[in-house]
């Protein structure tokens, strides 16, 4: 009982979220425009506040040991390179196959690993998902570039991949985050407080905006290849990399913490990376919002499970 009441406890509140967007969305309190907007709020201010005192409340030098990033890193890259060799030799369209790509292996770690890990490890969970994003934000978005370049017949451009990254919130806030931590320098705490409750409302706000934003008008015509994404996003990924970490030795924590990399959802970003990089942007949309959806129901199974064995 206990096992069912963790995973409820995690879930249930992600589904209030949601539902309350879709009140938004039948009540048609906000426009389309007015969700855009608030969208990219929440991914270019809300967000990376979180993530920033995330990691400079987390005590980065006793609460991660080398293996959580090796491992993390290791297993996140094997995803990236397999899964373009299957899309190639399943999806006709050429935008199609970055656009897989990147809707199997960058997952919502952010978001979702954040609300997995503070949810089911407490402040320690939270620390340690903290230290882990400064090297998975990056690492998501160096990838995220690499494949869209080489799917659509373009070279690397090193320079422009480096911009790329510099320019995006998330690794700014990290390695910012990480750099004021380990400096030791304490900010004012009539900056900090009101600071930090703006990035505790980014994951309730953003959930409740994806509930909004949610339609299944094209959702159809894409089926196959949504359920393709989605699958090996949710079920397939994640069954495959918490075994090789539990036969790793990972447990408690950094497993729930490995758990959240790998069982979350597609990544909101993915999405607005489809469409300027030459990728299929209604596709990556779809695959945000389904994989969201469905993850309430993977996650929890995921936790129920490893919850049952005793392993965290």
């Amino acid at each position: 009982m206990d096992s069912l009441r963790i995973a409820f406890d995690l879930v249930a509140p992600l589904v209030v979220y949601m539902a309350v967007g879709r009140v938004v969305k039948l009540f048609k309190l906000l426009s389309p425009d007015n969700l855009k907007q608030i969208n990219a709020m929440i991914f270019k201010i809300m967000i990376p506040l979180q993530l920033f005192f995330d990691i400079y409340f987390a005590d980065l030098g006793s609460s991660v040991g080398p293996g959580l990033f090796i491992w993390a890193g290791t297993l996140t890259v094997a995803v990236f390179v397999i899964t373009p060799i299957i899309a190639r030799r399943t999806v006709r369209e050429r935008p199609d196959v970055p656009t897989m790509t990147q809707a199997v292996f960058r997952s919502n770690s952010v978001l979702f690993g954040s609300v997995i890990s503070s949810s089911l490890a407490g402040e320690a969970g939270a620390a340690v998902s903290a230290a882990l994003s400064v090297l998975i934000v990056p690492l998501f978005n160096i990838l995220a570039v690499i494949v869209f370049e080489i799917e659509r017949g373009g070279r690397i451009d090193i320079k422009r991949l480096l911009l790329n990254i510099a320019k995006n919130p998330l690794v700014d806030a990290g390695v910012l985050g990480a750099l004021v931590s380990f400096s030791g320098v304490k900010l004012p705490e009539l900056i900090v407080t009101p600071l930090n409750t703006i990035g505790d409302i980014a994951t309730p706000l953003a959930l409740v905006v994806l509930g909004a934003m949610l339609s299944f008008g094209s959702i159809v015509s894409h089926k196959k290849l949504l359920f393709t994404a989605v699958f090996c996003r949710l079920v397939a990924v994640p069954a495959v990399c918490i075994s090789i970490l539990v036969a790793l030795g990972f447990r408690n924590e950094e497993l729930i913490v490995l758990m959240a990399v790998f069982a979350s959802p597609t990544a909101v970003a993915s999405a607005p990376m489809a469409q300027t990089m030459g990728g299929n942007g209604v596709l990556a949309s779809e695959a945000v919002a389904l994989s969201t959806v469905f993850s309430i129901i993977t996650v929890f199974l995921f936790t129920f499970a490893l919850s049952s064995l005793g392993l965290f």
